[in-house]
């Protein structure tokens, strides 16, 4: 903590405030967002062979770091440090969990995960590649869709 030494009370909030803002902001980024970032939908041949595999990473809208990969059989572990607010169970202490994921016909890469003491969560997106890595999008034609950040790495 010495980088801060010398620091006022005042300038240490504002840095922190513009840390969390910027945070915010990330969670936050609807598809228009990506405009600048080239994204291009990844077509179901496209997305099966980039996912299957794959380590895959996320930060849950609670602020959770999830970590999976995708077997080829279409299961995985997803793991969770349970850090963010509302952590799944509560306990705040990591948990792990089994997932099944799929390819839908539409090219949308579908995932189950049967979380201990909180409901099943299940969703499908389009995958988005982009100058500056992936996200999940709901829709890709609705510029207000919110879109999700994804680390991907085979």
């Amino acid at each position: 903590m010495r980088q801060f030494e010398g620091w006022s009370p005042t300038a240490l909030l504002v840095l922190l405030g513009a840390a969390a803002t910027a945070a915010h902001a990330a969670d936050d980024m609807v598809l228009r967002d990506l405009e600048s970032k080239s994204p291009k939908k990844l077509s179901k041949p496209e997305a099966t062979e980039l996912l299957t595999g794959a380590k895959m990473s996320r930060v849950s809208g609670r602020g959770n770091v999830h970590h999976w990969s995708n077997d080829a059989g279409g299961s995985f572990v997803v793991s969770s440090d349970n850090r963010g607010a509302g952590a799944v169970g509560a306990s705040g202490r990591p948990t792990t969990a089994p997932g099944k994921w799929q390819i839908s016909d539409d090219g949308r890469y579908c995932v189950l995960i049967e979380w201990k003491g909180v409901p099943t969560e299940e969703w499908c997106r389009y995958i988005l590649q982009t100058s500056d890595g992936y996200y999940a999008v709901r829709s890709d034609s609705v510029g207000t869709e919110r879109v999700y950040k994804l680390e991907i790495k085979k």
